[in-house]
């Protein structure tokens, strides 16, 4: 699959099939994250993958989104921490470690579609819920989770994108 057929694809899914992806599947979608350019190579970011099926569970109860079935069949989830210590300060004096996570993460979101795999980027759950499941330094931040997995295409998904037209400005806003 070529790049841009990647862009294409790549959407956010909510309903899986309970197979789980395959460990070398899995480990290209890492490596594919592990090169992502970071401040000043930094590297920060880390990556805690979750397949045994307690800690699934667990995970998916600090998401706490609902409907009930919303990622609860997910097979298993990839979640992301940094340091405020892990990248750099812009010249606004803003913490960048932000960015560098949105980019390794990205990078891996394309990857698992490239892989032909399902992904949904979360940015809305209990931080220190996630903290305790999974064992994770006080001096780290979960800044995201992923589900992982194949999905069944059903309710829900989101395809449609607003217009180039829309969002783009030559020259001037």
């Amino acid at each position: 699959m070529d790049f841009y057929e990647v862009v294409r694809k790549r959407r956010s899914f909510r309903f899986y099939k309970p197979d789980m992806p395959e460990k070398e599947r899995i480990e290209r979608i890492l490596e594919a994250a592990r090169l992502a350019p970071t401040w000043a190579n930094m590297q920060g970011v880390h990556y805690i993958v979750v397949q045994d099926p307690e800690k699934v569970k667990a995970i998916w109860n600090a998401i706490g989104q609902r409907p009930p079935e919303k990622f609860e069949s997910a097979p298993m989830y990839i979640v992301g921490v940094i340091s405020e210590k892990g990248s750099g300060m812009n010249a606004n004096g803003e913490k960048y470690y932000g960015v560098d996570f949105g980019i390794c993460f990205e990078h891996l979101i394309l990857a698992a579609t490239a892989e032909g795999l399902a992904t949904c980027w979360i940015g809305y759950f209990n931080e220190e819920k996630m903290k305790e499941i999974l064992e994770i330094p006080k001096k780290y931040r979960v800044m995201g989770l992923t589900t992982l997995g194949y999905s069944t295409k059903s309710k829900g998904e989101v395809t449609d994108r607003k217009a180039l037209s829309e969002i783009v400005h030559w020259e001037k806003f």
